[in-house]
């Protein structure tokens, strides 16, 4: 073997080396380093544990009540998980965990087969280290499942639509509808609309519309139906709400109406789109200066371009959400895959457009940023971290900002790609190590409800006047629905409370100690005759 070989080698193991670090800091280290967050992640594991308990794979059930809100594909999912892995965090976050790593290795098989081995090299390191791809991929939800199921679509809908004389067709075709089909289970019609419409806007920049009816051929509709179907029949049949509830409440007067009070402008998803890709953002932002020259390129050789089709499946899900009336972030994490791809495509090309430099410090402008905000950061204290505590993060990211800047002088384009996934990791595993655990009381109810336990002895729990989240995560943890306390209910009884909720049950002429504080949202009190009241009650 030759000195060159040997070379050749070694760095192919270290690039190898550098994609499992980044994939398993971003999207598996500290899954249970917290407790779930928010109103969702409690429903949602709380349905999937329910599920694995009651061995009822049809009908998802919240406390034993039926929750008709989203598909099953999720439930299935991380019920499974709590049947593998037990109760824990780990469990409710592993459906997307899985979703982040079939989105990545789904687009890398399609670099393999559409770019070079750089672009694939990069896409490895971007994808798993964007900000969207590593929170999304460890949060309890069927946001990223729903980007797996989708993204395995494109990889079979690329060649259908980009190859005229492609070799197995109906073999793509089957994959192509049961990936749909499997994307419908996940988050419901959206997952058509999504692929059709990020399909249809691709072929016909590419000037391939006519190649859109291998999409619909009759392989491609009967896997999805066979897929898709039946869990829709009987779900229906057992849930005769079903249709109301889910398809026309949660799908079409979301997508009509503020009825869910999430109404954004217009241009909300592009300063999303910039965060989520971030630190990538600054490719975007610094590849500008080329677009002329690039598109013209791109324009030129339009008909059966990749990027084209690609860019087709990026922009539909943020141009169709746009338009929606509710708007949450998760909605247009579709399109992140794709775009994250045709990033990895500028920058392994930057030394041909000569832009390797404005690419890079483009990216170190981004890495800059988030150290300033790490050396500023406020009122962390307050959540229950020791002062100073983030300090060490921007330490790593100014080395690294430092370290980017210098690759990026030299035009070392993957340098920079490397060393900016690299400081983002290691930004994550200290976060997961030393940060999170110290906030857990501050974003969720474990820490609350393992206290609560301490002090009832098996006695119920009441709640007052939480924030649905809390009161959602309270659940969760203690395992079935709590009731609100009432004047009537007997001295002794432990509430969950806030600070203001506290002082209505004083007005109502309870008297209250305070048994701890275990974070700013959440007081754990008890009545108690000779407890504190109001003055003058």
């Amino acid at each position: 073997m030759t000195t060159a070989n040997v070379s050749f080698s070694g760095s192919h193991i270290l690039h190898l080396a550098m994609v499992l670090a980044v994939v398993y800091v971003c999207f598996g280290h500290g899954a249970t380093r917290f407790g779930l967050v928010g109103p969702d992640e409690p429903r949602y594991a709380a349905i999937a544990r329910d599920m694995a308990a009651s061995n009822d794979w049809v009908t998802p059930r919240l406390h034993g009540e039926p929750w008709l809100e989203k598909p099953i594909l999720y439930y299935w999912v991380a019920a499974g998980g709590y049947l593998f892995l037990g109760d824990t965090e780990r469990a409710a976050r592993l459906p997307s965990l899985l979703g982040g790593l079939g989105s990545l290795l789904g687009l890398l098989w399609l670099t393999t087969r559409f770019y070079d081995r750089m672009t694939t090299k990069l896409f490895a390191l971007m994808f798993p280290s964007s900000l969207a791809g590593l929170v999304f991929a460890r949060a309890a939800t069927p946001d990223m499942l729903f980007t797996a199921t989708l993204a395995m679509a494109l990889v079979a809908a690329a060649p259908l639509v980009l190859e005229p004389r492609l070799l197995r067709v109906r073999t793509y075709q089957v994959c192509f509808g049961a990936a749909l089909g499997l994307a419908v289970l996940a988050k419901g019609p959206a997952g058509i609309v999504l692929a059709a419409g990020g399909s249809a806007l691709g072929a016909l920049l590419i000037r391939r519309s006519q190649s859109l009816w291998r999409l619909a051929g009759p392989w491609a509709v009967g896997s999805f139906a066979v897929v898709a179907l039946p869990w829709y029949v009987l779900c229906s049949i057992q849930n005769p709400e079903f249709v109301q509830i889910f398809l026309l409440s949660h799908n079409v007067d979301r997508f009509l109406t503020p009825v869910f009070q999430h109404a954004q402008p217009f241009w909300f998803f592009v300063p999303v789109m910039m965060l989520g890709l971030a630190p990538w953002t600054g490719i975007v932002v610094s590849s500008l200066s080329t677009v002329r020259q690039v598109g013209a390129r791109l324009f030129e050789q339009s008909a059966g371009s990749p990027s084209l089709f690609l860019t087709g499946w990026a922009l539909f899900p943020v141009l169709f959400f746009s338009l929606s009336q509710s708007k949450l972030p998760g909605y247009v994490l579709p399109a992140i895959p794709a775009a994250t791809l045709l990033l990895s495509s500028v920058a392994a090309h930057a030394t041909r457009a000569k832009c390797e430099r404005w690419l890079g410090f483009g990216t170190t402008i981004v890495l800059a940023a988030m150290t300033i905000t790490f050396l500023v950061s406020p009122g962390v204290e307050s959540s229950g971290v020791t002062p100073g505590a983030v300090r060490p993060l921007a330490v790593v990211l100014a080395i690294a900002t430092t370290l980017t800047g210098y690759q990026a002088w030299r035009r070392h384009v993957h340098g920079v790609i490397a060393m900016s996934a690299l400081s983002v990791a290691t930004s994550l595993l200290y976060l997961n190590t030393a940060v999170l655990p110290q906030i857990d009381p501050a974003i969720s109810t474990r820490a609350v409800a393992d206290d609560a336990r301490l002090h009832t002895d098996g006695d119920p729990i009441r709640i007052f006047q939480l924030h649905r989240a809390w009161q959602h995560g309270l659940e969760y943890y203690l395992n079935g629905p709590l009731r609100a306390w009432s004047s009537t209910d007997p001295p002794g009884t432990v509430v969950v409370t806030t600070t203001r909720g506290m002082r209505q049950m004083q007005l109502e002429g309870a008297g209250i100690v305070v048994l701890s504080e275990v974070s700013p949202q959440a007081l754990l009190v008890r009545t108690d005759p000779g407890g504190e009241r109001i003055v003058g009650y």
